[in-house]
């Protein structure tokens, strides 16, 4: 049988088609984390998905309940009664009720030395294939924490991110995984533009960093994907000096289709589909966009006039590349030249042509995971208003 402790669950719960077992403990973790002030935004909303989900499932999973019986198990081995000494109790309890092997999945820190090395539980990794989000989240104490990010295992990707959270301190923090070691985030100057979350930071990491030539930021309603490469499109421009244009690129239609019917030159056709773009640079922006424009900074395009073009030095924002196809990503993306970098922007669940995980977005992501010239990160809390944030969740 399978036992899920809290973080796996919460990763991996909507992959889940077949019974397993959790502690009471989870119940309870899932309460505190949806409305405790000091979580990260990203978790508290997987939480609140993810009791919805138990609500609607009673039938899939059983729950192990903390009694005399898990509390005897911890005495005998010296342990107190933390959270996750009273996961991984249970863990040993249902092994005893069950009479079979339990395959112990945990994306913990601490839970996975203590079942491993103290309590001899079978440990094992996700096996269902998952979108690929650019993130883990980990949590663990000081001690445990220095260890596992100055000696990190093989499993991680080439610009993959570790969100954490330190028990001991109550912080979160992140780290980006290069070159075989944990490092801090590189991020813009506040003043310029400061990420709201822990993700939108890891975020701004990825597009700020010159050395990732292709960066995907995806993310639902309201998660800020487009604010974020937006802006970091125009710092580069303006305050880094690394790129001396913006492309702004949009699938107007979607499947391809040319724009001709629509009235008006070019620029006019596709105006009215880029308005979003330059709406993410805010007011105090425009007077810079307008010049921009006027000394040819700042183009607009469609990936049907983007053959045999070729941009150097300049950032290609693709936005809404949920709606794009495979001939499409490849054409735009092979239009990348000296100096030139790309920021996807998008969501598969908003997609028109295909919101399945089969979308051309997420099978490029999927491909290029783990390749030195590539990061992504997946924003999946709305951070525009409460109100916004209730019909970013409805229909689900």
């Amino acid at each position: 049988m399978i036992f899920y402790d809290t973080n796996a669950l919460l990763r991996y719960y909507n992959k889940i088609n077949e019974q397993f077992l959790i502690s009471s403990v989870t119940l309870i973790e899932l309460e505190n984390i949806k409305t405790d002030r000091r979580k990260d935004e990203t978790v508290k909303s997987a939480a609140r998905k993810l009791i919805r989900f138990l609500t609607n499932n009673e039938d899939l999973y059983k729950v192990i309940v903390v009694d005399n019986s898990v509390r005897e198990i911890l005495s005998n081995l010296g342990l107190d009664a933390s959270p996750d000494n009273l996961i991984c109790a249970c863990v040993v309890k249902a092994k005893h009720e069950y009479k079979c092997d339990i395959t112990f999945y945990t994306e913990d820190i601490c839970c996975r030395e203590i079942a491993r090395s103290i309590m001899g539980l079978n440990i094992n990794k996700f096996e269902i294939e998952d979108i690929y989000k650019g993130y883990r989240l980990l949590q663990g104490n000081t001690s445990q924490i220095i260890e596992y990010t100055t000696s990190p295992d093989d499993s991680w990707n080439e610009n993959e991110y570790l969100v954490g959270y330190n028990i001991d301190t109550d912080n979160e923090f992140e780290m980006r995984y290069t070159n075989g070691k944990f490092v801090e985030l590189k991020l813009p100057n506040s003043k310029f533009i400061k990420g709201k979350n822990a993700l939108q930071r890891c975020a701004l990491d990825a597009l700020m960093n010159n050395d990732i030539p292709i960066v995907a930021i995806l993310g639902g309603y309201g998660s800020g994907k487009t604010f974020l490469t937006m802006n970091m499109a125009y710092y580069h421009i303006t305050k880094s000096g690394n790129q001396s244009k913006i492309l702004g690129v949009r699938e107007p239609v979607g499947e391809g289709r040319d724009i001709g019917y629509l009235p008006g030159d070019m620029g006019q056709k596709v105006d009215m589909f880029f308005a979003p773009l330059a709406q993410q640079l805010g007011d105090h922006f425009q007077d810079g966009i307008e010049q921009l424009k006027i000394n040819g900074s700042l183009e607009i395009s469609i990936p049907y006039y983007m053959k045999g073009t070729t941009y150097n030095y300049t950032v290609i924002v693709s936005d809404e590349a949920e709606d794009l196809t495979s001939k499409q990503i490849k054409l735009i993306g092979t239009r990348l030249g000296e100096g030139s970098r790309i920021f996807w922007s998008g969501d598969y669940k908003q997609s028109v042509l295909n919101n399945s995980e089969d979308n051309a977005l997420v099978k490029m992501v999927n491909e290029l995971k783990g390749n030195p010239a590539f990061a992504c990160v997946y924003l999946g809390e709305d951070v525009r208003s409460e109100a916004s944030k209730l019909y970013a969740n409805l229909f689900q």
